[in-house]
């Protein structure tokens, strides 16, 4: 793979990414088995939410003009939650409670602990205004409004959403099935012995972990040693039964790094090498609609790339956009050292800007766990000054929260 004299911005090597779409089926699943999954297609509200108004507390409802006329009203009826609603008459109170159907004549609700039975009724102790705890036919969601578009990743809240308005079912994208190869003949499995010079893998189970967080289906995982033909085997593997082959390890330019060169004669190539630190050392290639990213065999900068490349491709897969927010912030410290490509730090938010105050190394994850988004330093920079205002992107996958996407613009 010829890296070129120039490497390739981010832009564009997202803008390659993106001519690489695997095609991806449809099904329909329960609720239950919906979290984390990509709706195809979208929802909208079988009925209005709340499909009646309701009262919002315990207490009376009442004509807000007859409480205004005060002295005792008497109580006409009692309706609980699950019960159809009545009539009120006038001049008079219902006995009401949280959720149930306000009777036909009532526009407010006054609550119990502002009430006091008394000899023929109840006293009321406070005039309410017309609409007080009352939830209205329709004021989170009319019937027929849109609940999720197509292209949104559910969430929790989302799954409560849809609930409310009865939708037991939902149509969302198959899972694109991922294929993982760590390299690194130093490499050995967490639990396992080390003989000096080893390390442990972590590729093995961050980068599956990813794969399931994300919505999608691991299709194998294997290790391999930084040998040519082994990596070459494992990779037509993963192709054979994958959307997407996640290559780790061996993708730098040390005589040990075989994986361009496979990957150029094993598939064809997208891009080598991007203007980013870290992460500089990441490949892409591909055959046909089937996508192999090749990330580096640092932890750190491996992660940085998934998250800055792959996460946006794997949300457009869906039909998607990923959610993150760009920002101007102060860098209060600081940053020591001039840069080169331009340079991603991971920064914590603190009074006045944003701090560079954790680890900034390719090979660290803790920095990722623990930082609220990444600070980006344009190329060519000198040190950065205490104070310099950097732009700051703001997105779920930094700092412990799994990526989310929302549907495409």
């Amino acid at each position: 793979m010829a890296s070129g004299n120039r490497l390739l911005s981010v832009e564009e090597a997202e803008a390659r990414l993106q001519s690489v779409k695997p095609a991806l089926g449809c099904e329909a699943v329960g609720l239950a088995d919906a979290l984390g999954r990509t709706l195809a297609e979208p929802v909208e509200a079988a009925l209005a939410l709340p499909p009646f108004d309701r009262a919002a507390m315990d207490g009376y409802a009442v004509r807000a003009a007859d409480a205004a006329a005060g002295g005792t009203l008497p109580i006409a009826g009692k309706t609980l939650a699950g019960e159809p609603g009545g009539v009120l008459p006038p001049g008079a109170a219902w006995r009401i409670f949280t959720g149930a159907p306000l009777p036909v004549g009532a526009d407010a609700v006054v609550e119990q602990e502002a009430a006091a039975l008394a000899a023929g009724g109840v006293l009321l102790a406070r005039v309410p205004r017309p609409g007080r705890n009352i939830m209205r036919q329709g004021h989170e969601r009319m019937a027929g409004a849109l609940v999720a578009a197509a292209g949104d990743r559910l969430t929790v809240a989302h799954l409560g959403l849809l609930a409310a308005v009865g939708a037991g079912r939902v149509v969302v994208w198959a899972r694109p099935r991922v294929a993982v190869v760590e390299v690194g003949s130093e490499l050995r499995a967490p639990g396992e012995r080390l003989a000096p010079g080893q390390i442990y893998g972590v590729h093995r189970l961050w980068v599956p972990a990813a794969v399931a967080e994300w919505g999608g289906a691991v299709a194998s995982v294997a290790h391999v040693p930084d040998d040519p033909q082994a990596i070459a085997e494992e990779l037509e593997g993963g192709l054979a039964r994958a959307d997407l082959v996640v290559v780790t390890g061996g993708v730098s330019v040390g005589e040990a790094d075989f994986v361009p060169g496979v990957l150029e004669r094993h598939a064809e190539p997208l891009f080598w090498r991007v203007a980013m630190h870290p992460g500089k050392a990441v490949a892409a290639a591909h055959r046909g609609q089937q996508l192999v990213m090749a990330l580096s065999g640092n932890p750190g900068a491996a992660y940085l790339s998934a998250m800055v490349l792959l996460a946006p491709w794997w949300a457009a897969l869906h039909g998607g956009r990923l959610v993150g927010r760009w920002s101007t912030e102060p860098l209060v410290d600081g940053f020591g050292r001039p840069t080169r490509e331009p340079r991603y730090l991971g920064v914590r938010r603190v009074a006045g800007g944003v701090a560079a105050d954790l680890p900034q190394s390719a090979d660290v994850l803790t920095t990722y766990l623990h930082a609220s988004g990444l600070a980006r330093v344009p190329a060519d920079s000198p040190a950065v000054e205490p104070g310099t205002p950097l732009p700051f992107w703001e997105t779920p996958g930094i700092g412990g929260l799994a990526p989310r996407w929302t549907a495409a613009d």
